[in-house]
């Protein structure tokens, strides 16, 4: 089976922006966006691409990308898990990246309507995310803010001064 894929189009019927799951081709490309991604733990070169290989053979993981006019210029990663609380599976967004210059022309909603989309197709009863960034984004997307969100670092070398 094919993976989803959603294509949008100019007047002229040429596809501008095109969302489909990533390939282990889009890792050179990819990791220039994951490095974007506003953390206090970039991973490196390599951490990336394992945990790349290893999300695009899980079958609960998922990974998307934009491209828009042929470059890349977003993504949506996260994964499904089994939970008590939602009486089956949920579909968690770890992380969802737009370049700051193609934003606000419907990427963002693009990348969730495919993380929607294998959501629902692997019956997962809820889609979580946690972010303090964007809130009316997920609003309109029809999320609701449901609880706080907390962290702790494993390792203490692991955290770096961060406002998330």
């Amino acid at each position: 089976m094919e993976p989803a894929r959603a294509d949008f189009y100019d007047g002229r019927m040429a596809p501008l922006l095109r969302v489909r799951r990533a390939t282990v081709a889009d890792e050179h490309t990819l990791f220039a966006l994951v490095r974007l991604f506003p953390t206090a733990t970039a991973p490196s070169r390599e951490t990336f691409a394992g945990a790349l290989r290893q999300k695009l053979r899980d079958a609960d993981g998922f990974v998307a990308v934009a491209e828009l006019g042929g470059r890349l210029v977003g993504y949506v990663a996260g994964d499904a898990h089994e939970t008590f609380y939602a009486g089956g599976k949920v579909a968690w967004v770890d992380e969802i990246l737009v370049a700051e210059d193609a934003r606000r022309q419907g990427i963002g909603r693009a990348l969730m309507a495919e993380f929607e989309t294998w959501a629902e197709n692997g019956r997962c009863r809820l889609i979580g995310l946690a972010t303090r960034a964007a809130a009316t984004f997920y609003e309109e997307l029809g999320f609701e803010d449901s609880s706080g969100y907390f962290k702790r670092y494993l390792r203490p070398e692991d955290r770096t001064k961060s406002s998330f």
